[in-house]
């Protein structure tokens, strides 16, 4: 029976989860539960739906295909908490020629005392490690691109986005609105929140 990642909510194109043209995978369940998260929503693991990795990554070969996409982020939620799953999927996405970015709570100690974690370090091209702390967010002029504080850090784990410049620039945000009038917003938090209350008070 094929692994099973348990899922809330998948995008298949987006500029704001890392750089160049992903697609972004949001995993349910977080035992870390960091003061301030931009998920909270995502912290329960009975939430979401499971999915198959083969169905997954028909998914994202499909996106690919449509809108020429690098590589695929995935995020949460905790990817490690469900990670024999994750590096299956990394591992068919990366043999399809598909870029690999996770970001994790945990710190980079962490990952490599996990049981699991030394697999999935060799599965993916980029780690993205550290608690979110909301009393040390990245600053939005001279800071990090896609990362949310500055405890956080990076590991390129392959060339593939190891350029200093892929990281840095103004904060990436994206706005959708749903058919049922809902906003959805990838990329900076903080900013996006500002924004969607913006697009809210001129719709009245």
């Amino acid at each position: 029976m094929p692994a099973a990642l348990r899922i809330a909510h998948r995008l298949p194109r987006t500029e704001a989860e890392g750089p160049g043209r992903r697609f972004a995978l949001w995993v349910q369940g977080c035992s870390l539960a960091c003061p301030g998260c931009c998920n909270p929503e995502l912290f329960p693991r009975t939430g979401g739906s499971s999915v198959a990795v083969p169905t997954l990554v028909e998914e994202v070969l499909a996106a690919r295909r449509d809108h020429a996409l690098d590589g695929i982020t995935v995020i949460g939620g905790e990817p490690l908490e469900q990670a024999p799953a994750i590096v299956e999927l990394a591992r068919a996405l990366q043999g399809r020629g598909l870029g690999v970015i996770v970001f994790t709570g945990f710190t980079w100690p962490e990952v490599q005392g996990r049981i699991g974690g030394d697999r999935l370090v060799g599965a993916i091209d980029t780690l993205v490690c550290g608690r979110f702390d909301r009393g040390r967010r990245e600053p939005a002029i001279g800071g990090r691109r896609f990362i949310g504080s500055r405890n956080q850090t990076l590991h390129h784990l392959s060339p593939r986005y190891a350029e200093p410049a892929l990281w840095r620039g103004p904060p990436a945000l994206e706005l959708r609105i749903t058919p049922e009038g809902a906003i959805e917003v990838s990329g900076d938090p903080g900013l996006g929140a500002r924004m969607a209350r913006r697009v809210r008070g001129n719709s009245r």
